[in-house]
């Protein structure tokens, strides 16, 4: 199957730009909500932050269907978004005193354990589909 352009060019533009504002918030707030994989707090902050992940995926992907309201377009977006955030994360996290330069390497890795399992929700467009799809008449 053969891709126009505006298939592959609005999904990767768009996890372009989400990754871009995920980095921008974890360069100046993570240092406050991120803390070390070892400590007492880490698995109740990583389910917090997991929550508030899929709600703003959610909605990231009703805005997305805006966009695109085709069939597969959310499916396109989860897999081509997910492909380029996950190359530009290695760049930033390879280079994260660049990026992250207020986060501790503690805190460095749970953002690591933090975006590996974002990117899980990401590849999950169902999420959002099922509630941009209507149902054929007379469907039950």
């Amino acid at each position: 199957m053969k891709l126009s352009t505006r298939e592959w060019v609005t999904p990767v533009v768009s996890g372009a730009i989400v990754w871009l504002l995920v980095t921008l918030f974890f360069r100046y707030f993570g240092h406050h909500v991120l803390v070390s994989v070892t400590h007492d707090l880490f698995f109740p902050v990583f389910l917090g932050l997991e929550a508030v992940t899929a709600i703003a995926l959610y909605l990231v992907g009703l805005s997305y269907h805006l966009i695109d309201p085709s069939k597969y377009g959310l499916v396109r977006f989860g897999m081509l978004g997910t492909a380029v955030g996950l190359m530009l994360d290695s760049i930033s996290l390879s280079n994260h005193t660049l990026f992250f330069p207020h986060m501790s390497d503690e805190q460095v890795l749970s953002f690591s354990v933090w975006v590996v399992f974002a990117y899980g929700l990401h590849l999950d467009p169902g999420l959002a589909e099922h509630s941009c799809t209507r149902p054929s008449k007379g469907v039950v």
